[in-house]
C-alpha cells in the first residue's frame, strides 16, 4: 500500500506508511481553524511533495505555518526545504546534534561505493533506492527546552523534550485534548530500535515519559500506530534487552559476541534485527564498559556485520 493519511480525530491525521525499510517514516498533520502544524517531513524531496499534496487535497484552505522536527536524522528532516515560509521548530538538544548527521551527498555517495566495505554494502542495500537530488538540509529556526505550549488554531499543542534515546535529542508532540501523541523514533513499531544516543536507559526513560502524558493513541516514528499496551511492551522489550546485554557486560563477554546473543535471544519476528547491535551497544556504555563504538559510521559497522 502506498503511504495515506489516516484520520485519528476531527483535528489529527497521521501520514502512515506500510514499509517497514529504513527511510520510510511516519509524519503528523495537526489542524484547526485554517491553521496547520506538520510533525516530521520526509527523506526525499519526491515524497516530500506526495505527502504535501495529500495534505493539500485534504485541507485546501489549511496553511502549515510550523514544522516540528522530532530529531534530525534526514528521514524526518530532508523535506523541509519545502515548506519555506514556515517555522522549524525542534529542541535544542535535537539541534545541536545535525553537525553529527551524515548529508544527502555523503550518504549518496555511501551507497554508489556499494560492495567497497561492509557499511557502504549496507548502505546500498537500504538507502540506494532513495534520490536525495536537490536536498538542501534547512535546520530549525527556533528551539525549545523541557516543554513548550504551541497553539494550532484552537487547539492546544504540547511538545515535550525527551532528551537522550533513539537521537541525541529527542521531541514528542501531544495533544492532550485529543490523547494522540506523536512519538518520532523514541517508538518504533513492528520494528528494532536504532540507538543512536549511546543510551538503552534513556530509551526506556523515554517510552515511560511517553506514557506518563496518558495519551492513548501513540503514532511511531516508523511502523503502524499504537495503543498504551503497546507503547509498554515496547518499553519492556528494550528494558529485557537491556538486562540481558548488562548480563553478558558484567560477564566480560566481548561486545560483537553479546550482540549476536542478544540477536538470537531478542530478534524475534520484527524487521531488523540486526539494529539490535545497536541496543546492545548502548546498554554496554550504559554498564560502564570501556571502548564501546559510537557514532554513526561505527554503529552502522556494527549491524552489517550482524546483519551479514
Amino acid at each position: 500500500m502506498t503511504p495515506h493519511l489516516r484520520p485519528l480525530s476531527d483535528s489529527i491525521w497521521a501520514w502512515l506508511h506500510d514499509d517497514t525499510g529504513w527511510g520510510w517514516s511516519n509524519c503528523g498533520v495537526i489542524v484547526s481553524e485554517g491553521a496547520g502544524l506538520l510533525v516530521d517531513t520526509q527523506f526525499t524531496l519526491a515524497a516530500t511533495e506526495e505527502l504535501l499534496a495529500a495534505i493539500r487535497g485534504a485541507f485546501p484552505d489549511v496553511e502549515i505555518s510550523t514544522v516540528v522536527n522530532s530529531h534530525q536524522n534526514g528521514d524526518h528532516t530532508w523535506g523541509n526545504q519545502l515548506l519555506p515560509e514556515a517555522e522549524i521548530v525542534t529542541s535544542a538538544a535535537s539541534a545541536s546534534h545535525l553537525c553529527q548527521e551524515m548529508n544527502p551527498a555523503q550518504l549518496t555517495a555511501l551507497c554508489r561505493a556499494g560492495s567497497a566495505s561492509p557499511v557502504s554494502a549496507y548502505a546500498a542495500k537500504n538507502f540506494g533506492h532513495f534520490d536525495f537530488a536537490g536536498v538542501e538540509v534547512r535546520p530549525a529556526t527556533r528551539t525549545f527546552t523541557g516543554r513548550e505550549e504551541v497553539k494550532v488554531g484552537t487547539t492546544l499543542v504540547e511538545l515535550l523534550d525527551l532528551g537522550p534515546g533513539h537521537s541525541a535529542g529527542d521531541v514528542a508532540v501531544h495533544v492532550p485534548e485529543e490523547g494522540v501523541l506523536f512519538a518520532g523514533d523514541a517508538i518504533f513499531s513492528a520494528m528494532h530500535m536504532v540507538v543512536w544516543s549511546g543510551s538503552l536507559n534513556e530509551c526506556v526513560r523515554s517510552c515511560q515519559a511517553i506514557l506518563d502524558t496518558g495519551a492513548k493513541v501513540i503514532v511511531p516514528g516508523h511502523g503502524p500506530v499504537l495503543d498504551r499496551s503497546g507503547v509498554t511492551g515496547f518499553r519492556d522489550y528494550l528494558t529485557r534487552v537491556g538486562y540481558s546485554a548488562s548480563r553478558h557486560a558484567t560477564a566480560g563477554i566481548p561486545l560483537a559476541e553479546a550482540a549476536q546473543r542478544i540477536y538470537v535471544e531478542h530478534g524475534r519476528d520484527w524487521a531488523h534485527p540486526e539494529r539490535l547491535f545497536t541496543a546492545t551497544a548502548a546498554a554496554y556504555r550504559d554498564a560502564g564498559v570501556s571502548g564501546v563504538p559510537e557514532g554513526t559510521y561505527a554503529l552502522v559497522e556494527g549491524m552489517a556485520t550482524l546483519a551479514a
